[in-house]
């Protein structure tokens, strides 16, 4: 595939580590392999007690990009880790990587060719899960999670692609201030990963470009700080508890979270040290994200409380439209159905017999449908 090299004015790639030896050279050999070759690698280490250093200091020596290598004075964690490694980035573009994957030699070629819109602010890919030993097992994605390119505020709000397989534009960068304020809507009381917090911005600002490119063998090994591990198919009665959990606690999480997205949003729209393209992008965004708090903070008094205060919540879901199919964000008709049965009927005997919320709720899976509807319903 033909690069316009003027696009970029350099990629550069972000490898956290953390005794990562095992694994290594593989990686660094397919970084020196590629057909684009990035404009530096940044290395940002976080007290190794292997070789890892010392590999990596052989490699700077000669690889074909200048290597520069951090050691952090006190452990991060590997969230931390790559928000420093990112920090200390030159390109216009940053790539991040995990010190036991291995790139496909036109990795960079491919995305760096997906920045050909200038409004794209982030590229992801599909990547080959593969064993230990790099025996293949599947696709990461067996089906396209988006549709090519997603234009600004399209994309599920809860959607976020992992760091080893997204680059994007050094711009959002100047966000980076922001980023501990943003907490994880999986895990509660967590920061936000790095590789989300771009993700969210990068949706929230601009398009978002998805290549269905195996670009990246992802490994997985007893070692993983995150995987994709095997897991036992649900029983019977495990599908039929996890449909009776009580999700009050799952939707007034969220209401948390996307309210904290808008207030962090709006403070982009005033900070100087973002360009003036992506602050107006930010305002109109933190707008949006309002109307997502209010929808999961009713969806959570559909579960609880007394049995009028239910049923207002329900109402003021209906007629905002929110289980319709023109509304900025679409639960649905099975969402309409679970309200109102598991929460404004069912939700005392719910709360006596069900699980405790597991915070995985999959609902709300069509997406944001347009800005102007966005804006529309914000109000």
């Amino acid at each position: 595939m033909a690069v316009d090299r003027a696009l970029v004015h350099g990629v550069s790639v972000a490898l956290a580590t953390y005794n990562g030896a095992h694994y290594l050279k593989e990686q660094l050999d397919s970084l020196a392999d590629q057909t684009y070759l990035p404009s530096e690698l940044v290395v940002t280490d976080d007290g190794s007690s292997d070789e890892t250093l010392e590999m990596l200091a052989e490699f700077a020596t000669t690889a074909p990009f200048p290597v520069r290598i951090h050691r952090n004075p006190v452990r991060l964690g590997y969230r931390a880790n790559f928000m420093h490694a990112a920090s200390l980035c030159s390109g216009s573009l940053i790539s991040f990587c995990d010190q036991d994957d291995v790139w496909r030699r036109d990795n960079l070629e491919q995305v760096v060719a997906g920045f050909d819109d200038p409004d794209v602010l982030l590229v992801f890919h599909n990547a080959l899960l593969v064993k230990a030993d790099r025996q293949p097992i599947s696709p990461f994605y067996a089906t396209p999670p988006v549709a090519g390119c997603a234009p600004i505020l399209t994309l599920n709000p809860w959607m976020f692609a992992w760091g080893f397989m997204q680059t994007f534009r050094a711009d959002l960068k100047n966000a980076m201030p922001e980023w501990e304020q943003a907490q994880c809507h999986l895990f509660p009381g967590e920061v936000l990963g790095h590789d989300m917090f771009f993700f969210l911005l990068a949706a929230s600002l601009g398009k978002v470009r998805y290549l269905d490119e195996m670009l990246t063998e992802y490994r997985q090994h007893d070692n993983n700080t995150v995987g994709s591990k095997k897991r036992t198919p649900p029983t019977l009665i495990e599908r039929w508890r996890y449909r009776f959990e009580d999700r009050s606690e799952t939707y007034g999480h969220l209401a948390h979270v996307a309210t904290i997205n808008a207030d962090l949003l709006g403070q982009l729209s005033r900070s100087d040290a973002m360009p003036e393209t992506l602050k107006s992008a930010a305002g109109t965004a933190a707008q949006a994200w309002l109307p997502i708090a209010r929808l999961y903070g009713d969806r959570a008094r559909c579960c609880r409380g007394g049995a009028i205060g239910r049923l207002k919540a329900f109402l003021r879901l209906w007629r905002a439209g929110f289980y319709g199919e023109s509304s900025f964000w679409t639960l649905g008709r099975n969402a309409m159905l679970k309200d109102f049965v598991l929460g404004v009927i069912c939700a005392p005997l719910i709360l006596r017999i069900g699980a405790r919320s597991s915070l995985t709720d999959r609902t709300c899976r069509r997406g944001l449908r347009t800005l102007g509807q966005a804006q529309t319903a914000s109000r």
